[in-house]
This record gives C-alpha cells, structure tokens and sequence, in this order.
C-alpha cells in the first residue's frame, strides 16, 4: 500500500475512534438517546444530499471524489458513534447503583 492509502485508512479509523469517543462521553453526562446519538442522526441527513450532489450535480474536476471521500468519512463517523452506543448501553451505570 502506498501512502495515501495508508493515511486514507488511519484517518478513517480516527474518524471511527472519534464517533465512539462521542458515545462514552455523551453517555457520561446525559442519558437522553437523541444526543447519543447526534453524530449519527446528522450524518444520515447529509449523506444522501452529498450522494445526490454527487451524481446529480454540476461539479467539476475532483469535487465528485471529494464528496465520496466525504461520504465515506461520515460513514465511519456513524459506525463508531453506532458502535460505542452499543457498547456503553450495554455497560452498567455506577451512578445508579447503591
């Protein structure tokens, strides 16, 4: 693998890290499930815009790939922030014991 893909991979692993990052935190101060789950509630809203501006667009040169890439960085947003969700439900809560 050359460079750019290894760096393409570590910043989507990053990105994957930062979503589940936002879970534990999020399920530290709040029990609510909408904030929990913000990151991936925002990132389906704009994934399909960006798809459709995407294909249907009027863009030039590299915006489409642009937008792919982009795509593709939401999307391991919301598998972490998916993934740490499941995660932490699943913890007990210290808070409420005793």
């Amino acid at each position: 693998m050359d460079t750019g893909t290894l760096r393409l991979l570590f910043l989507l692993i990053l990105l994957f890290l930062a979503g589940g990052i936002y879970s534990f935190i999020s399920s530290l101060f709040t029990k609510n499930k909408w904030v929990r789950f913000l990151p991936t509630l925002l990132s389906l809203l704009l994934i399909p815009y960006l798809l459709y501006q995407t294909y249907f667009g009027n863009l030039e040169g590299f915006m489409p790939l642009a937008y792919l890439l982009f795509v593709f960085m939401l999307a391991a947003v919301v598998f972490g922030n998916l993934v740490g969700n499941l995660i932490f439900r699943k913890l007990p809560d210290k808070r409420t014991r005793s």
